[in-house]
């Protein structure tokens, strides 16, 4: 079976991840980014450089488009205004494109963040559940979760498969100790997607998108019912970091619970 599919923000750095592999027989990849340039093109990767705010760009690359891996978006707080444009209503745009031209899977990139107040010492055996209500740490945080349940009515309305992938903490290796239980490594990163495209799922469903860490509180429950099992661990990097008490009322949003509502995120000086 031959699968096209849109991965939007494709140039940034998860969509980079996913990109990251050889050729597969009967796949085809088309990269929607303002910032698509063509070092991504290859064989099996078209890549358009426009934004998803643009319905009329947005219906063009979604021509002949199986499924879609929807990335875009403004990764950290920011005004209110620009988190609506770009971050809800474009995804209602994608959303009615997908519906439009018959897509089968829409894979959301949702965040952590979106359940940013839970915390360790709420989480029962197993880890949190992967469908755990939304407690947004941001407006940039809201947005996801409301992402989350527009890709729901539309799976639900229209009859496509949804995946709400609650992303950890995707780098190439953890940037602290903090983050060494929700880490999610590239490899598992791909590994998650082709899950969530190829094999059986429910109409729609909540997956986090984190590694097999031995630290780790959050489920595994909804990886594994897509087919998927984590293979790397953070704790490879835990000497990195220097030891220390981890307190289990630390919220899963760490800083994002108290940077200011709707003011610009600022990256914090000497991170990694």
């Amino acid at each position: 079976m031959t699968r096209t599919v849109l991965i939007t923000g494709g140039a940034g750095g998860i969509g980079r991840m996913l990109l990251d592999r050889e050729p597969r027989a009967g796949w085809r990849y088309v990269v929607l980014d303002p910032a698509a340039g063509p070092e991504l093109e290859r064989a099996d990767v078209t890549a358009v450089a426009a934004s998803i705010t643009d319905p009329e760009a947005v219906r063009a690359a979604m021509r002949g488009v199986t499924d879609v891996v929807h990335l875009a978006a403004l990764g950290q707080e920011n005004l209110w205004e620009r988190i609506v444009e770009v971050n809800v209503e474009a995804t209602r745009i994608l959303l009615e494109a997908a519906r439009d031209e018959g897509v089968g899977r829409f894979v959301y990139a949702s965040s952590h963040h979106a359940v940013g107040f839970a915390t360790p010492a709420e989480a029962p055996t197993g880890g949190l559940p992967d469908d755990a209500a939304p407690r947004p740490d941001t407006y940039y945080a809201w947005s996801k979760a409301a992402g989350e349940a527009m890709v729901r009515l539309f799976c639900e309305r229209f009859g496509m498969r949804g995946v709400a992938w609650r992303i950890g903490h995707c780098f190439d290796r953890p940037h602290s100790r903090e983050r060494l239980p929700v880490w999610l490594s590239p490899g598992d990163a791909r590994r998650l997607v082709d899950a969530a495209l190829e094999n059986d799922i429910d109409s729609f469903t909540y997956v986090w998108g984190v590694s097999a860490n031995t630290r780790r509180w959050l489920s595994l429950e909804g990886a594994r019912r897509i087919g998927f099992e984590p293979r790397d661990d953070s704790e490879v990097y835990a000497d990195l970091f220097p030891e220390g008490s981890t307190d289990p009322r630390e919220p899963l949003g760490g800083g994002f619970t108290t940077t200011p509502l709707g003011e610009p995120w600022v990256e914090p000086a000497g991170r990694p």
